[in-house]
């Protein structure tokens, strides 16, 4: 199990959804001990297929405890967009076009 966190953006990683789900229920009991609660509308979940993995059946939403959350095919997190497929191109062509748009107000 992992975990990226910064500021209040985090990310819970895990091998399996059962892992997934155990790691959530705890980060979930710690916050509340700390008057801290999860906003269910900006939280997403998305499974990541690695490189021959079997493709698992994905349903449109994941529901743990009360809360119910959105899948999504790639999510942006300190401005990397990650994908369900690992692969970097979105992010690369984000990059370039940002990089264009610059580029073209420095011209003018």
């Amino acid at each position: 199990m992992n975990i990226l966190a910064y500021a209040d953006d985090i990310v819970l990683i895990g091998n399996n959804e059962t892992e997934t789900r155990q790691l959530f229920v705890e980060k979930e009991n710690i916050a509340r001990k700390l008057g801290l609660q999860i906003n269910q509308g900006k939280t997403k979940y998305m499974i990541v297929e690695w490189e021959n993995s079997s493709k698992q059946n994905k349903i449109g939403q994941l529901t743990i405890k009360n809360y119910t959350f959105e899948i999504v095919e790639d999510f942006k997190y300190l401005c990397v967009i990650l994908t369900e497929d690992n692969k970097h191109q979105i992010d690369l062509q984000e990059r370039i076009k940002n990089a264009n748009k610059n580029t073209l107000c420095h011209k003018k």
